[in-house]
């Protein structure tokens, strides 16, 4: 009895040696591969889209109609309900979006010397006063030719990321909505007031040419706006994803 019980207590001391040494070689595992593993510091799509805002400036308003179609199709209705959309679609995304214009106004500025200078520097005013976003304005084109037709988008020369946003606004149209389409991307002179100025990433859509019988009957149809801003708002969650990596890597 004596012997059994002393080989019984060998078994369990060197089991115990044994949860002892599995354990050391664990803890020190562990405490190596914190010391050793990179932290990652990346911010995540989740968090740049609550950072940034998209602003989305519906062009004209008010007693500024814009350009009218053959059909009598005023620009300024087209331009509010196209930035309407797509700031929803953009809403349901996770993004904060921000109108220059919700109705059918003029925005105004102190010290403007016309009314269209007073609007134009509003909504430069508004770009300029949120420090983290994206500025979208939507137009519709008009042209004496009636055959020229398209999407066109025009970015900003006073920020990088200007050219990189409307280059991925562009593929999204062609690969989805205007396949035909090989209107080039336009860096904006001193003729488009907002984006000459702006330092924002910033970018002009004109959606297409009321000039053009077809593409008017497209852009007075609800769904083909819907499915306009889809393909939009598209691109610039795409844009994000791709600043998300660019930051990740």
């Amino acid at each position: 009895m004596k012997h059994f019980l002393t080989a019984f207590l060998c078994i369990l001391l060197s089991c115990a040696v044994l949860v002892a040494a599995a354990y050391g070689i664990f803890a020190v595992s562990s405490y190596l591969g914190n010391i050793l593993s990179p932290k990652s510091t990346s911010v995540n799509n989740e968090d740049i889209k609550k950072t940034v805002t998209v602003i989305l400036d519906a062009g004209h308003g008010g007693i500024d109609g814009g350009a009218v179609g053959a059909r009598g199709t005023l620009e300024k209705d087209l331009n509010l309900d196209v930035a309407k959309k797509l700031s929803e679609a953009l809403t349901k995304a996770g993004v904060k979006t921000l109108m220059t214009r919700t109705e059918d106004v003029m925005l105004t500025a102190e010290g403007a010397s016309s009314k269209k200078n007073g609007d134009l520097r509003a909504r430069l005013q508004i770009a300029e006063g949120v420090e983290n976003c994206l500025f979208v304005s939507i137009h519709m084109n008009k042209f004496p030719d009636s055959s020229v037709k398209g999407m066109t988008f025009y970015y900003s020369p006073n920020h990088p990321e200007s050219r990189v946003l409307a280059e991925a606004m562009r593929q999204a149209v062609v690969e989805k909505l205007q396949p035909e389409n090989k209107r080039p991307m336009k860096e904006a002179g001193s003729s488009i007031y907002l984006l000459h100025r702006i330092t924002r990433p910033a970018v002009l859509v004109e959606c297409g040419f009321l000039s053009n019988a077809y593409e008017e009957s497209l852009l007075a149809s609800e769904e083909y706006r819907e499915r306009m801003a889809g393909v939009l708002a598209e691109a610039i969650l795409s844009y994000l994803d791709a600043q998300n990596a660019e930051q990740s890597s």
